[in-house]
């Protein structure tokens, strides 16, 4: 079926066509209020060096002795610690024991380090309303603080020498994330529009099967109704013949002479008599051949009793 036929279809079945879709309508509509808008907020913290740098010296004499901060002992250091801290927030016994973070938890977060980028620490977080989002944005990068400050004094690193980390962008105000909610209400929509479809040509094949069906059905009462009819004409009804010229007998009383009776009509064609129908005998090929007597002495037989011979021709009978 063509684009046009598929049209002229559905125009057809409007009214399958239509209840259907206000139906896809609805589920869609009813899928995108079921889904709980999520709202996301995000902030960036950045980690500074000390100006000392990392290092820091003590004169104990006789000897000189120098301490150095692991974290800023190596190229790329506070870039590098970055990661570190994104590894920790990720670590899943941290984000339920310290953030108390379940994992059917509507709230969720991730982390990441700045690598290449530079020393920072993006965190954006999601949860079902705007405050709960800030909040845990702020909640998160306060956590990378501590754990940053926890992670040198347990490396012994000189106090002098510690990282420190500063929140460069606050937590941005949370915004309706309604991407996955259109997406799973249009995958509905055109679920729901697919099966519209494949109602409306199918009721239109079981509608029509159903027509041709009544249309035989009562082509099959028409033609039965005609039979009825035409048994119901009165074929066998007795036909009382019609009363002749009154005659007058040898015993002078006048007697009604009947006339044969007409043979009953059956649609206005005389009906056959009665009995099986006979078939005249095709002649057979002696009875088609001419027989010629022969010449000879008139006389069926001869003294003796048989035939008489037949007179050929002798030489007496040429001229």
């Amino acid at each position: 079926m063509d684009f046009w036929g598929a049209v002229r279809t559905l125009r057809r079945r409007w009214y399958i066509a239509l209840p259907s879709a206000l139906v896809a309508v609805a589920v869609a509509a009813g899928v995108f209020l079921s889904i709980p808008t999520r709202y996301q907020s995000s902030g960036v913290m950045v980690l500074t060096s000390p100006a000392a740098g990392g290092t820091f010296s003590e004169k104990v004499s006789p000897d000189e002795a120098v301490r150095v901060n692991p974290l800023l002992a190596f190229d790329g250091s506070l870039s590098t610690t970055s990661q570190i801290l994104a590894q920790i927030l990720a670590d899943p016994k941290t984000r339920r024991e310290s953030l108390g973070i379940a994992k059917d938890s509507p709230d969720n977060f991730t982390a990441a380090g700045g690598g290449q980028a530079g020393p920072f620490l993006f965190v954006t977080a999601d949860s079902n309303t705007p405050e709960a989002a800030e909040r845990l944005v702020t909640t998160v990068m306060e956590f990378a603080t501590k754990e940053l400050d926890k992670q040198q004094t347990s490396l012994k690193a000189p106090a002098s020498t510690f990282i420190t980390s500063q929140v460069i962008v606050n937590p941005t105000a949370a915004e309706a994330q309604i991407g996955g909610k259109v997406r799973y209400a249009g995958a509905a929509f055109v679920l729901m529009m697919l099966l519209t479809t494949a109602a409306t040509f199918g009721g239109d094949s079981v509608l029509n099967h159903l027509r041709r069906r009544r249309e035989a059905r009562e082509a099959r009462e028409g033609k039965s109704a005609d039979d009825v009819a035409a048994a119901a004409q009165p074929a066998d009804a007795t036909v009382t013949p019609p009363q002749a010229a009154v005659g007058t007998p040898p015993g002078g009383v006048p007697v009604a002479q009947p006339k044969p009776p007409h043979p009953p009509q059956h649609n206005g064609l005389s009906r056959r008599p009665p009995g099986p129908p006979t078939r005249r005998p095709q002649p057979t090929a002696s009875e088609q051949t001419v027989k010629i007597p022969a010449p000879g002495v008139a006389g069926p037989r001869g003294a003796a009793g048989k035939p008489a011979n037949p007179a050929w021709p002798t030489s007496d009978d040429k001229p």
